[in-house]
């Protein structure tokens, strides 16, 4: 319930900032990671050409479903922060590259004997990423590829559809 009442004021607050800065796109995405497998997350994206022209901020949470071993129960979970240039002249497609920060969650859960056992952590890294979006009207989808260095510390490739 937490993850999900903070996605939520992540696109409240990025709506909101549609009025100070520019347009803001809001979706859906689904990610595979060499480490932690398939995701499922959200992702908001706010233009700050007033800023600097072709600047976007990206926002975007994940929830992984890593291979969960034998009485282990895994949950990973990610939230990136990223600045993006967005190369232009291209009239129907958006390649932009960028980098910014990693928040990831990790925590596992065994029942030894009957006794729960518990550990979780959490670590912040950097990104480094690069993609494209289709301008085809009120849906634009997109494509992406990071790198993370610290925090998740994977290779993730993402997809979906902006609004």
């Amino acid at each position: 319930m937490k993850r999900f009442l903070g996605v939520l004021c992540m696109v409240m607050l990025m709506s909101g900032a549609k009025q100070v800065y520019g347009q803001v796109g809001v979706g859906a995405q689904l990610s595979w990671a060499d480490d932690t497998e398939f995701g499922i997350g959200a992702r908001a994206v706010l233009d700050l050409a007033q800023l600097s022209s072709g600047l976007e901020a990206i926002g975007s949470f994940d929830y992984f479903f890593p291979e969960q071993p034998l009485g282990a129960d895994i949950n990973y979970w990610e939230i990136n922060a990223n600045l993006a240039y967005v190369f232009q002249g291209l009239p129907s497609l958006a390649p932009y590259v960028g980098g910014g920060l990693n928040f990831a969650h990790a925590s596992v859960s065994v029942d030894a004997l009957g006794i729960p056992i518990g550990a979780s952590n959490t670590e912040l890294g950097l990104n480094l990423l690069g993609g494209a979006r289709f301008n085809m009207g009120p849906v634009q989808p997109f494509g992406e590829m990071r790198i993370e260095l610290g925090g998740g510390e994977q290779f993730v490739i993402a997809g979906g559809v902006l609004f």
